[in-house]
């Protein structure tokens, strides 16, 4: 069937606030479960605001409380995508590419590559004296719920900014450098509340950039597991490599601790927001999205 509204541009913008009210629905009322699953007393504001800082302090990841935010996140994101898709797009869900019919090679490859990219930038900024590795801590078995909780994330973020908002803006451009402009640009403003994003210019420019690494292989395959797999690799190894993930802290479970050198400059070192803040990461992700597109191109 047609779609009710045909411009993949409109869909795209209604879609935003629909994603944000029922954010607001499911997490509202997950929040609403666990307080009265906690004894409070929902008639006392103060009550509720010493348990929602409470929350907040326990919201570290590995914690059973971010877990939980994480899966209420996912969702509302998928009831706010299969109302858009069942009443506005007329598709199915599994349109937005969800399909993992031989898709065991690319869930590999965007996790391998994962390591190497954010390895790779790892030993690049240890070789040149960026950073200093202070401990070596091993591994953790927070580790596993850490590992579902950065799934989940992951594979929230991908459905909403390559699954409903890249596929509906090349519904509507044949120009699929646009459409990846546009939904890397929202992408990034999302995240544009994370701490130490305004160290300097490079974070905001690094996440614009990682949406067309993320979303490259999407204009090609229309399949979310290549860069589900890579954005949770990417995730997964900053922690374990002892970075912040964009200026989120990992102290909880990183195997690695290193110290940024003092007379190196934050735009090579990542400085506070983590290996998303450094240059290298930035000309990292150009150079690899130019690799993807290269590989797919002339493979098509």
């Amino acid at each position: 069937m047609e779609p009710r509204i045909k411009s993949g541009w409109l869909r795209a913008i209604l879609f935003m606030p629909v994603w944000f009210f029922a954010q607001a629905i499911v997490q509202g009322i997950g929040f609403f479960a666990i307080m009265i699953s906690s004894g409070v007393d929902v008639k006392d504001p103060a009550a509720i605001e010493v348990f929602a800082t409470r929350m907040q302090e326990m919201s570290s990841f590995g914690s059973p409380i971010m877990l939980l935010m994480t899966v209420l996140g996912i969702l509302s994101s998928f009831a706010a995508i299969w109302f858009m898709m069942a009443v506005v797009n007329r598709e199915p869900l599994m349109d937005i590419g969800l399909s993992v019919e031989n898709r065991g090679k690319e869930m590999l490859a965007g996790l391998g590559g994962a390591l190497v990219f954010i390895g790779g930038i790892f030993l690049i900024l240890w070789f040149l004296g960026a950073i200093t590795i202070t401990e070596v801590v091993g591994f953790k078995p927070e580790i596993f719920i850490v590992s579902i909780a950065l799934f989940i994330a992951a594979f929230n973020e991908e459905i909403v900014f390559r699954g409903y908002l890249l596929k509906n803006m090349m519904d509507a451009t044949d120009d699929r450098w646009t459409a990846l402009a546009v939904s890397s640009l929202i992408f990034a403003l999302i995240h544009a509340g994370n701490p130490n994003i305004i160290s300097s210019w490079v974070p905001i420019t690094e996440l614009f950039a990682a949406g067309f690494i993320l979303g490259i292989s999407y204009t090609f395959t229309k399949n979310l597991w290549l860069p589900t797999f890579f954005h949770f690799g990417w995730n997964l190894f900053q922690g374990l490599f002892g970075f912040e993930i964009s200026g989120l802290n990992v102290d909880s479970w990183k195997m690695i601790i290193h110290e940024n050198v003092e007379n190196v400059s934050n735009i090579v070192s990542g400085g506070e927001f983590g290996i998303e803040g450094s240059i290298i990461s930035l000309y990292f992700t150009i150079f690899g999205t130019y690799l993807v597109f290269k590989y797919y191109n002339e493979k098509r």
